[in-house]
């Protein structure tokens, strides 16, 4: 019996060691922060110019939108999540808070053609053809769902579906805060 242990204590010794990396990695905050829906909240919105959707070569700026609140709703033609909060956003866009739609690696026609059958709910479309933005947002997939203040600071970030639970909860209280500053 003693043998068979010894045989056994190298593999015993590395499952317990990847045991210990797994635990420490999910505990890291570098690997945790992605469960954070508001990483960014407080902070200066990221510099951001890109081309509008059939702007005959206007750009959306973060800083043009200075002096003004709005929301930053990165999407996509081709994500189900995003067709599956269309309604939402719809609904989102009768508030009086103007919102710009961040088309994420999409293509211009495809982005077109979907706004033309489910409605245009944005004040604006910008085209984020390779992510570039995204990057600078932090963003970890979409949707993603930015308001920002007058004064260009991030004041609500929510990762993923809109679903009516986190509009009334979370999204409506930080919507009436900027809303009346």
């Amino acid at each position: 019996m003693n043998q068979e242990i010894r045989k056994a204590a190298p593999a015993l010794m590395i499952f317990g060691l990847l045991i210990l990396i797994l635990l420490i990695g999910v505990h890291h905050p570098k690997v945790n922060e992605s469960v954070k829906y508001a990483r960014y909240v407080g902070d200066a919105a990221p510099a951001t110019a890109l081309p509008v959707l059939q702007g005959g070569g206007a750009r959306f700026t973060t800083a043009s939108w200075r002096g003004r609140p709005y929301m930053i709703h990165f999407f996509a033609s081709w994500c189900a999540d995003c067709r599956a909060e269309h309604e939402e956003i719809m609904t989102l866009a009768a508030l009086h808070l103007p919102i710009i739609g961040v088309a994420f690696k999409d293509k211009a026609d495809k982005v077109a053609a979907y706004l033309d059958r489910n409605g245009n709910p944005f004040a604006a479309v910008a085209m984020d053809n390779e992510g570039r933005a995204g990057t600078a947002w932090g963003l970890r997939g979409i949707p993603e769902t930015f308001i920002i203040d007058a004064s260009g600071v991030i004041r609500w970030h929510h990762r993923g579906i809109l679903l009516d639970a986190v509009v009334r909860e979370s999204l409506m209280p930080a919507l009436e805060s900027v809303l009346h500053e």
